[in-house]
């Protein structure tokens, strides 16, 4: 009873403060601030129980992004912040927020995990939103920018299934390929004697001979559009002239205004890298819409480019000649057939076959140029990987350096050099292009005995742990039972994962000779899988034509101080941010 009687008094002291003229303005206030309170504690982020995250950012509104901003006001890159996040916590599965009342993104760095995901999960995890963002501004009706259940897709894999066959690749692309670096030596072999021997950049040259290159590939277009023929015709003129060193040591030679279209088709891949390191894409995208007119414009110029690329397509193909010269050709010759299968007139001007052609072109472009950059600055950093690859061609091709002459396409093509092989691996392992990619789960499923749910994004990473890092150990029954039973790749060495090694990728065969093994330990460079890079034996073709002339026709020697900087920056792809090369002969018989 003395307790009722107490409750009864605490209540009536209530009643009687709540009669008071200040009392409901406070119970206002607390209400509303208990309300606000609570509001606060539900849009705070929300973490997937057992994964690691940063516990600053469960504790703000706007999750990891101050973070991040400020890393990339500071670095101006966003990849490195991603790729190093499960290294700072030790985990191999970690989790991260991007902005404000977003779920949270993972991020994945073990290879065992990241291989079974795109080889064998693809029912259970698809390219993500991100993904589709960056590219369908661009690209909307390429294929890299639909599901894999898009009941478009298959059609349009079919429209260009048979470009990477070693037939199209060895006849129609790699002729191109060879004749446009050809053009590139005799422009650096002229730049060589106008300088000096002082460095010069390199960047642009071999941006320039990547783009001729694919634009042979792709469109087929003729000498009056090569880049890399203009500046080595303009240089050409100039030769008399003398082109003295500035003060960092370098000499700075002219360069000819590019056509109008090559520069659209630049200035978008230039776009897509801004899409792919943005943490909106689809904003960026439309923003550049609305308030840059030249965008539009080289949107304009990139079509019309096909455009007229086809119309004198449909001639030549309907003419006697008749042959396959480009991807473009082969395009419009699967078009006719297949419409000719549906009895429908054929549409070479659909948004499909513009959108295929340039994403093959984009692809061929950024992936290569990128990685014929780092590839450059690995032969002078690697002065003896640089003499072993150079005897290994000599070797290889024999003949041609007997005869003291440039080996052909076909030597090329058809002699295997493993050592050549192993560099330009060991080059994208050290130096992707891309060192990450995203999935999206389409439905709630398991990773690393983690419940995650429907439509979280994934971050597969391959610039840290397990590729150029030791492995974070995992234990093996968080693995699924595929995982564990389908690990077919070696492991690196841990003690020296971390240098530029490309014996690695070599073993001595049942035979006692020397192989290239490309299942020596974990790269991703170009993807795994059906959502794998799709342009990887057009892109292997050109680095091996390329690295290998090069090769065999200087000596790539160190730059001084900055110039020989490994500096990078993020753009659509991860490069360095100088690329100078400082030239000696190689053979004097060429």
């Amino acid at each position: 009873m003395g307790n009722l009687f107490n409750m009864a008094s605490t209540v009536e002291d209530i009643f009687s403060l709540l009669q008071e003229p200040y009392a409901l303005p406070a119970v206002y206030s607390i209400a509303a601030l208990s309300i606000l309170y609570l509001l606060y504690l539900w849009v705070l982020p929300k973490p997937i129980p057992g994964i690691p995250y940063d516990e600053s950012a469960r504790r703000n509104l706007l999750g990891n992004l101050p973070e991040i901003r400020e890393y990339v006001r500071k670095t101006g890159r966003l990849r490195p912040w991603i790729t190093s996040h499960p290294a700072r916590l030790n985990s191999a599965l970690t989790q991260v927020w991007l902005g404000p009342f977003q779920k949270p993104a993972l991020i994945l760095a073990d290879f065992q995990e990241t291989q079974d995901m795109l080889l064998r999960r693809g029912k259970e995890f698809d390219r993500s939103k991100r993904s589709y963002d960056i590219f369908r501004g661009i690209i909307e009706y390429h294929h890299i920018s639909m599901s894999s259940t898009d009941p478009r897709f298959k059609g349009n894999k079919e429209l260009v299934r048979d470009l990477m066959t070693p037939g199209f690749l060895n006849e129609v692309s790699a002729p191109q390929i060879y004749a446009k670096t050809m053009t590139l030596i005799e422009l650096w072999a002229l730049k060589f004697r106008l300088a000096g021997g002082h460095p010069f950049e390199a960047k642009e040259d071999l941006s320039d001979a990547a783009i001729d290159m694919i634009n042979a590939a792709a469109f087929g277009l003729d000498e009056s559009m090569s880049t890399v023929k203009s500046q080595l015709d303009a240089l050409t003129a100039l030769s008399g002239q003398k082109f003295s060193a500035s003060a960092d040591g370098s000499v700075e030679f002219p360069r000819v205004p590019q056509k109008p279209e090559i520069t659209a088709i630049r200035a978008l891949g230039t776009h897509l890298g801004e899409q792919s390191h943005s943490t909106n894409p689809k904003f960026k995208h439309y923003y550049k819409l609305l308030f840059h007119p030249t965008f539009t414009n080289d949107i304009a110029l990139k079509d019309k480019l096909i455009h007229d690329e086809i119309e004198k397509a449909l001639v030549r193909l309907q003419g006697e000649e008749g042959e396959t010269r480009s991807a473009m050709d082969h395009i419009i010759q699967r078009e006719i057939n297949s419409a000719a299968k549906g009895g429908r007139t054929p549409s070479f001007h659909s948004r499909r076959v513009y959108d295929e052609l340039f994403g093959y072109f984009l692809g061929g472009h950024e992936t290569s140029s990128t990685a014929l950059y780092w590839i450059v600055k690995n032969l002078a950093d690697y002065p003896e990987t640089q003499e072993k690859l150079r005897s290994a061609l000599r070797s290889a091709y024999a003949v041609a350096y007997k005869e003291g002459r440039q080996p052909s396409v076909t030597e090329i093509t058809k002699n295997a050099v493993p050592y050549l092989d192993a560099v330009i691996e060991e080059s994208l392992r050290i130096n992707s292009p891309f060192p990450l990619t995203t999935r999206q789960a389409k439905v709630d499923t398991i990773l690393l005995g983690r419940k995650i749910p429907k439509d979280t994004m994934v971050f597969l990473t391959w610039d840290g742990p397990d590729f150029k890092s030791p492995g974070i150990p995992v234990e093996e029954d968080m693995r699924s039972e595929r995982s564990r039973q389908k690990y077919l790749i070696g492991h690196w060495d841990p003690t020296d994962v971390h240098l530029f090694k490309p014996e690695r990728w070599l073993k001595v065969d049942e035979d006692g000779k020397e192989v290239y093994d490309s299942q020596s330990g974990p790269i991703l460079a170009f993807g795994l899988g059906p959502r794998g890079c799709f342009g990887k034996r057009l892109a292997y073709l050109e680095l091996r034509t390329v690295l290998a002339l090069l090769v065999w026709n200087f000596q790539f020697n160190v730059p001084p101080g900055e110039l020989g900087s490994r500096s990078v920056y993020d753009s659509f792809t991860t490069a360095p941010l100088n690329c100078y090369v400082a030239l000696s002969k190689a053979d004097k018989r060429l």
